[in-house]
């Protein structure tokens, strides 16, 4: 009781006078694991006090080390309370690939190209949460030009989303192999249509070399996890006769001299300042 009374102090005296009397292994193990959440329960206690502040990007800061070294101990459940205070204060979910999408990734999953993208449970290749997205970019429906590719892949629907309230949009790439990929993420005005779009109407490249849109250009070369948090105030190209009102959709295209290759995409978010 002690233990869910967050009274640390006496909750590891109580766990380790219950060690002494405890002889077969597995049941030391558990009281071993309750100890150890046990020290891991002050940290939390300063997570706690930021989040009395509103201090919030320094109690996520807190909070991402202690669900990393207690994560899989008894205190997973007070974690999981405290990032649900923590996260929508920072944080605003575009898609998640998980079960239960973000308003904005319905739209985009109607639109995915077919034989191009599924979701995965995969825990090797999952950056958050329980699912992600698997994209075989330029394998079909986009086209190719000899070895090159192209690729069209919607993301998130931006109809309904304030994004002047953010400042950075954050998400991971899973790259199969150290074959180099570019990309544009495509901030375009035309919003997403159910169904498979043809290559180059709305939303497509046609837009892109209009440059009637947002767009931002990387390179994914590393084998493995990619991380990106891009500026959308600094890094992003801009038409400067539109606004983010005028955005509505976001896609992710691959451009040559991309080859084809499978990408795994996850946790796309944007960030408060």
């Amino acid at each position: 009781s002690k233990f869910l009374e967050k009274n640390w102090k006496e909750a590891t005296k109580a766990f380790k006078e219950v060690l002494k009397q405890t002889a077969d292994k597995a049941s030391r193990d558990i009281i071993d694991g309750y100890i150890d959440a046990a020290k891991g329960g002050k940290n939390l206690d300063r997570v706690e006090k930021d989040i009395a502040k509103e201090n919030w990007r320094k109690a996520w800061s807190g909070w991402l080390t202690q669900e990393k070294k207690y994560g899989e101990t008894p205190l997973s459940k007070l974690l999981q309370e405290l990032r649900n205070q923590i996260y929508p204060e920072l944080f605003f979910d575009l898609a998640t690939f998980e079960e239960k999408p973000p308003e904005p990734e319905k739209k985009a999953r109607e639109a995915w190209p077919e034989n191009e993208a599924r979701l995965t449970k995969d825990p090797d290749v999952i950056h958050e949460g329980k699912g992600a997205l698997v994209w075989s970019s330029g394998n079909t429906g986009g086209g190719a030009f000899g070895n090159f590719a192209f690729g069209r892949l919607p993301l998130a629907s931006l109809e309904e989303v304030i994004v002047d309230d953010y400042r950075w949009l954050n998400f991971s790439v899973y790259n199969e192999d150290d074959n180099f990929g570019k990309y544009v993420l495509y901030f375009g005005t035309e919003p997403i249509q159910g169904g498979n779009q043809a290559w180059g109407n709305t939303g497509g490249i046609t837009g892109l070399l209009r440059n009637n849109c947002y767009s931002h250009q990387i390179t994914i070369r590393r084998k493995g996890w990619n991380h990106f948090r891009i500026d959308l105030l600094k890094e992003l190209k801009k038409d400067p006769n539109l606004t983010w009102t005028d955005i509505q959709a976001l896609t992710l295209m691959t451009v040559p001299p991309s080859h084809k290759k499978m990408l795994v995409i996850d946790a796309l978010k944007l960030e408060r300042p």
